[in-house]
């Protein structure tokens, strides 16, 4: 558990093995009390930074420079922290300066990012500057694929090669050409960008000069063997027609007896031999009818007797042997024959003979039909006519027309015999056109390739430019959803600078600004002590954060601090102090559990907060009375821990250091204090050495007769010291005749170095060995440097 945390186990940094620094050891002696925190002193470089790695480790993960890093209980067992408990686990160090406190102009205006809001700051401008990257990245590849890879008139184009493999197959002497000419086209075949890929498998035998001949030869047969436009579709009819010319002219002279006739009956007989057989038998239809009861021809009555006597003798003329002849000779009339020889005009000859043969025939047809309708017309009158030949022509005609189906055919085969003679022609027109355009083609290929990974790589690109930009975009809506308790930070900053205005944060536009004394100031304007101060009030409201005013101090928490008072923050140190004793009050005093581990470099803030952890210590003794409170005074040296010797520390020695260094020009961080360090220093000196104050110890004959010459006797006897010192304490009546407030610019840095060094050669000339024993740890130039400022100071002598 949190509270049975007493030591930090780890190996990493200062520590080159596994060490196990108990910082908050609950024993005292024999006695076991309840530790409410530590004060842990160390020089710069002694590790102090290490243990809040180590302790951040073992709480967040990462520090990958601290091998291990575990939390142990007083029996040195480790102890493993829950979730919940590691959020109450709390650093505040340099990094979490750096990484919560961020300063960034804005017109006139210090933009502050806290916390999220810092860390986002950060990884905005990290993610802005990918984004950054990424878009110049993809804008100049975009800019090769257009200006490069898509530009026609690039050579690095494939659309260049695309264009010059289209030159070569287009045009009259070219495939596009060759091919119309092929087909019989009457413009050259069209050429597309992806044409040429036809002809990309081909594997031509020939080369391209004998290809040509080859063409030019195959070309000439094709226009021999095209004679005709097209194949003759239609065939030649079959002759079939039969014709017996011996029976037409044996019927023809057959010749029937007339009977024996009446009157009426030759009557009858001269209409049959004028022609008018049909109307006789028209005749003996009408009055064979038993219905006729009058002569459909002169509209009088007849009787039955004079129809049958009518119709026995026109059945007398027209005889049963009649009606035989007359229906033999009927079969014999043939209709003309007609055939269309239209379709065989290619074929001329051979269908001028069948013309001719067909024409002769009809013309036969024709008379012999005439005579065979005059001998129906008169069967008793025969015909004499001499032998016809159509049965003769028939068989002409029907070999002629035999003959022009064998000339179609061998017509739609010389036609048909030009289709391989073109398929060859278009076979070595592609052969020709891989000559024309191979080379190019594999430039194209190659240029392709290399358009295809240009726009991967683009693609890739833009990919990468919208992932940063997703990312700066969700980083920005992630700050601008962040909302700090300003309040919180804003009573601390005034509790700090005991001032309302001094230092402010306020809300506007989306952004947190920065006021000092109600106006804006820019980041140069703002104090490395400043931006320290804003962090250490931010690290306390960190804590409360989303937690209830009156229950933040009830749970038990682990604060770890670490400097929090730097060489920059000492005009405002009696602020800090303040804050932190308010602070640590607060969480100390609200649970038994609660610790705090400040760690600091500079001596003078240790005892400063040796001072606010004595008060505390005292004030739970009195509210956790049911045990014993202390607080740990350590000091780390050497990768040692150890208890802090506070007896045999000289705060005196850590002036008189503070002291030399000022006069050397090595500590001009202590100017606005260094006149409290100086009067500190005389103090105790002249205290301890003559029961004196520092007003009279120069001016006393009998220390002033210590001095070895009578010129530093007139100098120190005469020497105002006391203006800086006084200065440096800031007397009210002082502080009340400066409206300004800018007390610490009433002497210049050049008479406060001065006066310290004069203040370090009056304690050298009185006693020599008791200075160079407290500056024994500043280098062998001590004594050096005493000796050329005493020398400096008998030349300013007015003796």
């Amino acid at each position: 558990m949190l509270k049975d945390i007493v030591g930090v186990k780890f190996i990493g940094g200062n520590f080159a093995s596994l060490n196990e620094l108990r910082l908050l050891d609950p024993t005292d002696g024999n006695r076991v009390k309840l530790v409410k925190g530590s004060l842990l002193y160390g020089r710069n470089g002694s590790g102090k930074s290490t243990i809040a790695k180590a302790v951040k480790k073992l709480i967040v993960g990462g520090y990958p420079h601290i091998a291990q890093a575990y939390a142990t209980d007083k029996d040195g067992n480790i102890i493993t922290l829950t979730d919940d408990e590691k959020s109450r686990v709390f650093v505040f160090d340099e990094e979490f300066v750096d990484q919560n406190v961020k300063l960034q102009e804005d017109g006139l205006n210090t933009i502050v990012m806290l916390g999220q809001q810092a860390d986002l700051a950060s990884q905005i401008i990290q993610a802005q500057s990918a984004l950054n990257t990424a878009s110049q990245e993809f804008e100049e590849q975009k800019a090769i694929v257009l200006n490069e890879y898509e530009n026609r008139n690039n050579l690095t184009s494939p659309k260049y090669y695309i264009d010059q493999i289209r030159f070569a197959i287009q045009g009259d002497s070219n495939w596009a050409g060759r091919d119309k000419i092929i087909k019989g086209g009457r413009q050259n075949t069209g050429v597309k960008d992806d044409t040429y890929k036809q002809f990309l498998s081909l594997s031509p035998v020939k080369s391209r000069d004998e290809l040509i001949v080859l063409f030019n030869e195959k070309l000439k047969e094709l226009n021999q063997a095209q004679k005709g436009d097209a194949a003759i579709q239609s065939k030649v009819p079959v002759m079939t027609m039969k014709y017996d010319d011996v029976v037409v002219k044996e019927l023809l002279a057959v010749k029937i007896e007339e009977p024996t006739l009446s009157e009426r009956e030759k009557y009858l007989l001269q209409l049959v031999q004028n022609g008018k057989s049909d109307i006789l038998a028209k005749m003996a239809n009408s009055f064979g009818n038993k219905l006729t009861k009058e002569c459909p021809y002169c509209l009088q009555p007849v009787s039955d007797e004079y129809k049958k006597n009518l119709v026995c003798s026109i059945q007398k003329v027209l005889s049963k042997i009649v009606e035989e002849h007359q229906q033999s000779l009927q079969k014999l009339i043939v209709n003309e024959l007609v055939i269309d020889f239209s379709a065989f005009d290619k074929l001329d000859n051979k269908k001028k003979i069948c013309v001719d043969i067909l024409t002769n025939i009809n013309q036969i047809l024709r008379e012999n039909n005439n005579k065979l309708q005059a001998k129906i017309a008169d069967p008793y009158t025969p015909i004499e006519i001499e032998p016809t030949t159509i049965g003769v022509l028939l068989g002409k005609l029907k070999e002629s027309l035999e003959k022009l189906e064998e000339a179609r055919i061998a017509f739609n085969k010389n036609v048909q015999s030009t289709d391989p003679i073109k398929k060859e022609l278009l076979r070595i027109n592609n052969d020709i056109a891989y000559y024309d355009i191979a080379q190019l083609a594999e430039q194209y290929k190659i240029q392709q390739q290399a358009y295809i990974e240009a726009k991967q790589k683009q693609t890739e690109k833009y990919n990468i430019f919208v992932q940063k930009k997703s990312l700066v975009d969700e980083l920005e809506a992630r700050r601008k959803n962040i909302r700090i308790a300003l309040n919180v930070i804003n009573n601390s900053l005034k509790y700090i600078f005991f001032s309302e205005d001094r230092l402010r944060i306020e809300y506007q536009n989306d952004a947190y600004v920065l006021l000092s004394n109600g106006h804006a100031v820019k980041p140069p304007e703002v104090s490395l002590g400043e931006r320290n101060i804003i962090a250490l009030c931010y690290f306390f409201a960190n804590i409360m954060q989303n937690k209830e005013v009156s229950t933040t101090y009830n749970k038990d928490y682990l604060i770890i601090i670490d400097d929090p008072v730097s060489s920059f923050d000492i005009e405002n140190k009696v602020g800090i102090m303040s804050f932190l004793k308010y602070q640590l009050g607060k969480f100390l005093l609200g649970n038994a559990d609660t610790k705090a581990i400040i760690m600091t470099h500079d001596l003078l803030t240790f005892y400063d907060l040796d001072k606010i952890f004595e008060e505390l210590i005292q004030n739970c003794n009195e509210k956790f009375q049911s045990q014993k409170s202390k607080f740990n005074r350590l000091e780390l040296k050497q990768q040692v821990l150890k208890a802090f010797e506070y007896k045999n520390r000289q705060e005196y020695t850590e002036l008189v250091k503070t002291t030399y260094n000022y006069a050397l020009g090595n500590a001009n961080d202590y100017e606005i204090v260094i006149g409290n360090i100086l009067r500190q220093v005389l103090e105790a000196f002249s205290t301890f050495q003559y029961k004196q104050g520092i007003d009279k110890v120069t001016t006393d004959s009998y220390i002033l007769d210590g001095l070895p010459e009578e010129a530093y006797k007139s100098y120190f006897n005469n020497l105002m010291y006391r203006l800086v010192l006084h200065g440096g304490s800031h007397r009210e009546e002082q502080v009340k005749a400066l409206d300004d407030m800018n007390f610490f610019s009433v002497i210049s840095s050049a008479d406060k170095q001065r006066t310290a060094r004069d203040v370090l050669c009056f304690i050298y000339l009185l006693n020599s060995k008791h200075l160079i024993a407290h500056l024994k740890d500043c280098g062998n130039a001590v004594i050096t440097n005493l000796n050329q400022w005493c020398n400096e100071i008998k030349g300013r002598s007015v003796v």
